[in-house]
């Protein structure tokens, strides 16, 4: 009897455990600050984050490689502009944005933050283009695209805009 009964308890006690985690996995929507509940361009901020989300999926397809670029030189770059077009493209609708709602703050702190995100990526796209002029002036850090210092801070852009980006999506509850 003092076996089942301890065996009960441990199995009890292993249920409670693991329903636990359960509960943490989705984040609350009482942790979203209240500043940020009463959003008046909601759905012309997410709007402008599908946009970027569009945009950052699109960029992995850029090819830079040190030994076919100088024949694909010409379309990668008009791909890098392209993106960086449509950056400016949001960019300018958010200026719009801030304009409409200039006396709301918390919206102004919305679109701030997904400002922040495409500078990042608008970075990253501009020292590609950098890398790209590198390479085909044959300068010796640019051509061993493994060693070279131009993928540390592209990437570095990249990687901060993507952190940006995933801090929005988690901190607004998206």
């Amino acid at each position: 009897m003092k076996k089942k009964c301890i065996l009960v308890i441990l199995l009890l006690i292993s249920f409670t455990m693991t329903n636990n985690y359960a509960s943490f996995a989705e984040q609350s929507k009482l942790s979203v600050p209240i500043i940020f509940q009463n959003l008046k361009g909601k759905d012309e901020l997410l709007g402008f984050l599908d946009r970027v989300e569009t945009l950052r999926a699109s960029m992995g397809t850029i090819d830079i490689n040190s030994t076919t670029i100088k024949e694909n030189s010409s379309r990668v770059k008009r791909e890098i502009n392209f993106y960086l077009t449509e950056i400016s493209s949001i960019e300018n609708a958010i200026k719009m944005f801030d304009k409409k709602y200039n006396n709301s703050p918390p919206d102004l702190l919305f679109s701030e933050q997904i400002s922040i995100l495409l500078n990042n990526y608008k970075l990253s796209l501009k020292l590609q283009l950098v890398l790209i002029d590198s390479i085909l002036n044959n300068e010796l850090g640019a051509t061993n695209l493994f060693y070279s210092d131009y993928l540390t801070y592209i990437y570095h852009y990249l990687n901060l805009g993507d952190q940006m980006y995933s801090y929005i999506k988690i901190f607004y509850n998206l």
